[in-house]
């Protein structure tokens, strides 16, 4: 009896066996590009859930670290170094004896003395929640395009890099763009100058972002050299008219009279150390052309910005905040507007300070 032959490709014509073989070669080419593209979009769909959580939860950080701030400004004072944390500060003998002549809160401190503690609210950064960061600056230490005095106007047009000549001209504009009125000043425009080339009409209100100046006719064109960082790092639209010499950047210490880079380097330098509280004092101490009347503060007003970003990346979103506590139904703070700014890669090398307040504690750290 015969044995059955094998069933192999041995028994098949050569041109068959030739084929098999490619079939086989071109499954596992197919296989091999099915498994990559599966890996692939397997990678791709970890990453993007990867970037989705990330996002998510510097979101979260920003937001917690926000109200967080927003909470310690309706319940914390303020004092001429900025925002207290708490009420934990060790006197001398002497220093406890001399402070019991001025009017003294529940901490026994005088309300405005600065404690040492303070989170400053001149845009220094600082770590927050869960990877968050953060800076404060003051109204106060920032131009108000919508209430100020003349004095100031020159120092301000010089930072904004618009020559002399053209600074009655932008400062009529603006004054037409904000009154209720159609009268033309000298060298202004009013909703039939701005339909005739174009441009959205004046809305004849005050600015409601510091970005709004650039709709102002003339004024686009005169900072179209200016990126959107650095004009909002400049103005804001507070209704404050001081210049607060503790908090105001050293390019808005240089539109006081008299003050140039290096008297506002000097300047920020001294306040870090001690911070200014006597407006006499600080008008002697540099020689300035101004009297004790004169429009500048030490104390931070109820108003100013709140710039935030993550460790993990992403752009920075400033915030403009108002204390509120008089508003019906009591808010403490109203959100006036949001900014997204892109991130300028300095931020990251930027020194970043810690906040002793358990507020600000690692939720992670025992005993915490």
């Amino acid at each position: 009896m015969s044995c059955p032959k094998n069933s192999d490709t041995s028994s098949l014509p050569r041109g068959q066996t030739g084929f098999v073989l490619v079939a086989v070669l071109v499954a596992l080419v197919v296989l091999t590009l099915l498994a990559t593209a599966i890996a692939t979009t397997s990678e791709r769909a970890i990453r993007e859930a990867r970037e989705n959580t990330d996002a998510f939860e510097a979101e979260v950080a920003m937001t917690s670290t926000r109200d967080t701030l927003l909470f310690m400004f309706s319940t914390q004072r303020r004092t001429f170094g900025g925002l207290t944390i708490d009420k934990q500060v060790s006197w001398s003998a002497g220093q406890a004896t001399a402070s019991r002549s001025t009017d003294l809160d529940d901490s026994g401190l005088p309300p405005m003395l600065p404690i040492g503690n303070e989170i400053r609210l001149d845009g220094t950064a600082y770590q927050g929640l869960n990877g968050a960061r953060f800076a404060l600056q003051d109204d106060g230490g920032r131009f108000s395009p919508n209430w100020t005095f003349d004095l100031y106007h020159p120092g301000l047009f010089t930072q904004l890099g618009v020559p002399v000549e053209q600074w009655p001209e932008l400062e009529a504009k603006r004054l037409d763009y904000q009154d209720p009125d159609d009268l033309f000043r000298l060298g202004g425009a009013e909703a039939g100058d701005y339909h005739t080339k174009g441009l959205p009409p004046p809305t004849n209100r005050p600015l409601t972002t510091p970005l709004e100046v650039r709709r102002i006719m003339g004024w686009g064109d005169a900072l179209k050299g200016l990126d959107d960082s650095r004009l909002v790092s400049l103005l804001t639209i507070s209704r404050s008219v001081m210049v607060n010499v503790n908090t105001a950047s050293p390019e808005m210490l240089q539109t006081l009279p008299g003050v140039d880079k290096d008297m506002a380097q000097r300047m920020v330098a001294m306040r870090q150390t001690l911070p200014f509280m006597l407006n006499w004092q600080f008008l002697d101490t540099f020689k300035l052309p101004l009297d004790e009347l004169a429009p500048i503060s030490m104390l931070a007003s109820n108003s100013g910005t709140l710039e935030l970003w993550h460790n993990a990346g992403g752009p920075i979103r400033l915030v403009h905040w108002t204390l509120t506590p008089g508003d019906e139904g009591g808010r403490p703070w109203r959100l006036d507007y949001t900014l997204v700014l892109p991130r300028d890669p300095a931020t990251d090398q930027t020194p970043i300070r810690t906040i002793p307040s358990p507020l600000f504690a690692d939720p992670g750290t025992p005993g915490r």
